[in-house]
This record gives structure tokens, sequence and C-alpha cells, in this order.
């Protein structure tokens, strides 16, 4: 029986992230992702695709990370990080209930790894 090396056979990988809508869940998920997506190699081609609301967007697109990240956007449909502090409730449910479907929207989209 012929046996393949793993090192030296082409793996295409997609790690699909979607972090809590919080600050202090974003910013260490990212960074995690960077650990991540600098482990790719010519025999093991690895993309990151990072979900955000574009609020969120707006703060972590100038932010320097690796090429294999992306940037996946969903509308804001929960309160801003302004105002949550304000109705912590109103933000968990939201988070809960309409995130769901934008979410599912880019699933939908997504069949095979980014080139």
């Amino acid at each position: 029986m012929e046996t393949t090396n793993v090192d030296q056979a082409l793996c295409n990988c997609h790690i699909l992230v979607i972090p809590y809508p919080g600050r202090g869940h974003i910013n260490p998920l990212m960074n995690l992702c960077k650990l991540i997506a600098t482990t790719s190699t010519p025999n093991h081609l690895l993309q990151v695709s990072f979900i955000v609301t574009e609020e969120w967007f707006s703060s972590l697109k100038s932010e320097q990370k690796p090429d294999n990240i992306k940037f996946l956007t969903i509308p804001n449909v929960i309160p801003s990080e302004k105002d949550r502090s304000k109705d912590l409730l109103g933000f968990v449910e939201a988070v809960y209930t309409k995130m769901e479907a934008p979410i599912d929207s880019i699933l939908d989209g997504i069949s095979k790894p980014f080139s």
C-alpha cells in the first residue's frame, strides 16, 4: 500500500472565524488568527476569513495583517460599540437574534477557499 507524506501533499485550508462582537473578543481572536495565518507554507495554503460588523471593520481595516486573512462584513444589525453599555441585555439579545441571517448569507456564499 502506497502512502503519501502529509508534509508533501498540497493542503488547502479555509478557516472561518466569527468572533463575539465585543472588544475583549475581537482583538484577541484577531491576534490568534494572525499567528495561525503565518503558519501557511507553499504546500499548506491557509486562508482565514474573519467576519465582523461594518462598524468593527472600519476599526480593523487599517490594522496590519497577513495577506491570507480576509475580512467579511455583515451590516450593523447590533447596537453600536459606543452605545451598548446603556442596554447590555438588548445587545446580547441582538447578537443572538439579528446576526444569524447576515452570517448565514455569508456562509451560503462560501464554497471553497479564496484564491
